[in-house]
């Protein structure tokens, strides 16, 4: 049940936001009575968030598996907010849910935090941020590039904004300029997602439309 719950709300994602579905909805595309449904879940935005922390489970590791082969921390701070930006907006599935719950989350099902923290304390010692308490270098990240998302999944930002957000995320933490310009110009590397799992029904549904 389970299953099809999580099922069922992404179909409801593929057509609409997230502000404008209804657990009536839910209830609808999933063809089971409410307190079946309050059974698994207490909320609409508690399926939502489960949704979000599976994903985050699920695409962390798979991220850090190409980005922890970069040496240079910083370099692997730009990549990884450029992918986060890039994959979340060229499949808007992807990007709904990074949004919920201020993606990445704080806790034991997402590993993803746990990798920023890593990279940021190794540019700090590289020399390539400046020193400064973890949690805030972490929210110089991480706000602006949930903020950035949404306005991508809008539709209201130029071919280059990724590279050109990532940059003023980089200037923010203490990379000179010409630093973070360059940063951003290194190639992304290529994530080799499967089609199993949530993120296997996300690239099926984003694929169809279904």
């Amino acid at each position: 049940m389970q299953a099809r719950i999580f099922s069922a709300a992404l179909q409801l994602l593929v057509k609409k936001q997230i502000d404008d579905i209804s657990m009536n909805d839910l209830i609808d595309q999933v063809n089971a009575s409410r307190g079946t449904l309050y059974k698994y879940f207490d909320s609409l935005s508690h399926v939502f968030r489960a949704l979000s922390e599976q994903l985050a489970t699920e695409l962390a590791p798979i991220a850090d598996q190409v980005i922890v082969c970069i040496p240079n921390a910083a370099i692997r701070v730009a990549t990884g907010t450029r992918l986060i930006l890039n994959l979340g907006s060229s499949a808007p599935l992807f990007g709904k849910l990074m949004l919920q719950s201020g993606w990445p989350m704080a806790g034991p099902a997402d590993k993803m935090l746990g990798f920023l923290e890593r990279d940021i304390q190794l540019a700090i010692t590289q020399g390539e941020f400046e020193g400064m308490p973890n949690s805030v270098a972490v929210n110089l990240v991480i706000g602006p590039t949930i903020s950035g998302l949404h306005t991508m999944l809008l539709g209201q930002t130029m071919p280059d904004y990724s590279a050109q957000l990532t940059v003023r995320i980089l200037r923010s933490l203490g990379m000179s300029r010409s630093g973070a310009e360059q940063a951003v110009l290194v190639t992304l590397p290529q994530l080799s997602l499967p089609f199993t799992g949530l993120i296997g029904e996300i690239l099926r549904m984003s694929a169809t439309g279904v």
